[in-house]
């Protein structure tokens, strides 16, 4: 079964990514609210291709249910939902995507070790309780325990991803073999929850909405979020990515982007309740659950924040150096770059004013 599992998740890779969403096209229509500021772009930019996750409330999705984003950024929003971070990454080297929003660190960092020429410009949410694995709560696995209770166990995990890295991480700190394991990639989110509930797993790893289904259902986190920073180093974040092309061409549309995000993330913060319901609407969800009411689920850090040494002045690039070893030196890819900075870009949050 290793050695299958192996195959598969060499297969897998460039699938995989934070977030879920349907595929399709979903156009917002941008033409009402929102106004133009200092960042807002003089641009022939006829639409602006974002890609997005359905099902991952954020902030700025006030402004694409009403247009106002994109009346910020100057341009017309086509707002594009994607299943995975790999696949939008490929959208991006095909010219499809002009930027994407809350993409997962890991598969960007996947795709520029493999040559893919793309830029990391900004920070967009950081979650590290909402991607997490739950085990069965029958099996009464905790950290003191894992090593004995999950010998033989059935973990279904996506792979490629942040949540596969976490997973892979967290059974090496806790002492247990994958050899001892049965893994099974995920086709997604709600197939790992479906199966957990059916009890046809012993351990789901997910993020977002299938990590409350299955907590729901009675199982129970293994390490929180907070212990995988504070025991194993591992902090949870997304993206915001750019083919470099494309930024080189369009920077005021990249800033004024990033700056319209940053207005709406402070505009929720200090009032969630008066935009929670719009964005929920927007992400195609009935209310935004724990997402943006839960005390340790998104948080967005600031612009001035996003750009110290904790974030892309230094960690965001050693974050993707570190979780791809780790994939090197488990056998599931050849190789990784010397070093990953080349490929975090600031200069579009140091020209927003």
């Amino acid at each position: 079964m290793k050695k299958l599992w192996l195959v598969l998740a060499a297969l897998a890779f460039i699938a995989g990514a934070c977030g879920s969403g349907d595929g399709d096209s979903d156009a917002g229509s941008d033409s009402s609210g929102g106004e133009a500021g200092a960042n807002t772009a003089e641009t022939d930019l006829e639409v602006l291709n974002v890609a997005y996750f359905a099902e991952w409330p954020t902030p700025n999705q006030a402004g694409q249910e009403d247009g106002s984003l994109g009346d910020a950024v100057g341009v017309p929003i086509n707002w594009v939902p994607f299943n995975s971070g790999g696949d939008m990454a490929e959208a991006m080297e095909a010219g499809d995507i002009d930027i994407s929003y809350s993409q997962g660190l890991t598969p960007f960092a996947n795709f520029v070790n493999n040559g893919a020429d793309l830029k990391l410009v900004g920070i967009a949410v950081s979650y590290s309780e909402a991607d997490n694995c739950i085990a069965q709560g029958s099996l009464g696995v905790t950290k003191e325990n894992a090593a004995e209770t999950l010998k033989g166990a059935t973990v279904m995990t996506p792979t490629g991803n942040i949540t596969h890295y976490k997973m892979l991480s967290m059974m090496d700190h806790l002492g247990v073999s994958l050899d001892d394991l049965e893994i099974v990639p995920a086709e997604g989110g709600a197939t790992t929850a479906a199966a957990f509930e059916a009890g046809s797993i012993d351990v789901g790893c997910a993020f977002g909405g299938p990590v409350v289904s299955m907590l729901d259902s009675g199982g129970n986190v293994i390490m929180t979020g907070a212990e995988h920073e504070s025991e194993i180093g591992i902090f949870t974040y997304d993206i915001v990515a750019i083919p470099t092309a494309f930024g080189e061409e369009h920077a005021d549309v990249v800033t004024a982007f990033l700056a319209a995000t940053e207005d709406f993330n402070q505009s929720w913060k200090g009032d969630p309740e008066a935009t929670n319901a719009t964005i929920a609407q927007a992400a195609g969800m009935e209310d935004v659950g724990d997402f943006l009411a839960g005390d340790n689920w998104f948080t967005f850090p600031t612009v001035e924040d996003q750009l110290t040494d904790d974030w892309m002045g230094g960690n965001v690039a050693k974050n993707m150096k570190g979780q791809l070893d780790t994939f090197v030196e488990l056998g599931e890819i050849d190789q990784s770059l010397d070093d990953f900075s080349s490929f975090v870009d600031t200069s579009y949050l140091e020209a927003i004013e």
